[in-house]
């Protein structure tokens, strides 16, 4: 029989660092870009991020269902960020602004930075579970100066959304989602309660982070990312040895089969076929201008 010593340690909860893929369309757009497949679904409910700068018109209207698509702005863009949808919504984000559109059954938007603008942001696609996927589609509008700020000796974090200890930023998501966007000075270091059964994506936008959980530590260098896999409640530190920009979400998982075309998430490929004739019918509605 086995001793205690000879037993296999519990598997990490810190996946393998993944960096992100470049991709460039024109002279307006260019993001790193990570996707659920990068981190064999580890990211869930997480789909994909896109960290972004845009300079120009870059993409037509075009059509959502099944997830979430989320806009996070980040404090030092420029200008302002236009953000119209068939909901009736035509909004100019800006610097520090998070719009979440909860697609559902089906909206179409269309973003593109006002005149003269550099709009530095994340983009994310957050999936639904199957019994949201057919709700009407709704939206969030997160304004910077309604974001709590969370100081301490060596950082500064945005609580965009959800909860951090026993501080709450905004809510009303369609599923629980703590999002943080965060500055560690050199030498700093912040620590976030990771609840139960709630797994995190950390991304590295510039500086470099130890990522320290249960004795582990993994370090994070710039433009790059880390899935966390849910379990129990545990006390996540993140250490910084230069100044560190860092943006951390976390949620349950869906852990859900999924059918994915472009940006629809549907549960069946018949709930994909449908929605894509219902849009060519017209039944989502137009952009207003």
């Amino acid at each position: 029989m086995p001793t205690a010593a000879s037993q296999p340690s519990p598997r990490s909860r810190l996946g393998r660092v993944v960096a992100g893929k470049p991709h460039r369309i024109g002279e307006g757009f260019a993001a790193n870009h990570f996707s659920e497949e990068m981190f064999a679904g580890g990211m869930d409910p997480l789909l994909m991020v896109d960290h972004f700068v845009m300079t120009a018109p870059t993409f037509a209207p075009h059509l959502h269902a099944g997830i979430s698509a989320v806009t996070a702005m980040l404090e030092d863009s420029t200008g302002g960020f236009l953000n119209r949808d068939t909901l009736g919504n035509n909004v100019v984000l800006k610097p520090g602004d998070l719009y979440w559109l909860t697609a559902a059954s089906g909206a179409v938007h269309e973003e593109l930075p006002v005149a003269g603008s550099r709009t530095h942001a994340l983009q994310i696609f957050v999936n639904l579970p199957a019994r949201l996927k057919q709700e009407p589609a709704r939206a969030l509008h997160v304004e910077a100066g309604d974001v709590p700020v969370l100081e301490g000796q060596g950082y500064r974090v945005r609580l965009v959304l959800g909860a951090s200890g026993e501080h709450d930023g905004a809510e009303s998501t369609p599923e629980e989602m703590t999002m943080l966007d965060g500055f560690v000075e050199t030498g700093g270091r912040f620590s976030h309660p990771l609840r139960t059964g709630r797994q995190a994506w950390i991304y590295t936008i510039s500086g470099k982070l130890d990522i320290v959980l249960d004795g582990e530590t993994t370090v994070l260098a710039e433009g790059k990312a880390i899935a966390i896999d849910a379990r129990e409640e545990a006390l996540l530190r993140l250490e910084a040895g230069e100044a560190t920009h860092f943006v951390l979400m976390s949620a349950r998982p869906i852990r859900e089969n999924f059918v994915k075309h472009g940006p629809l998430v549907m549960s069946t490929e018949e709930e994909v076929a449908r929605t894509l004739a219902n849009y060519a019918d017209g039944r989502f509605g137009n952009i207003g201008r």
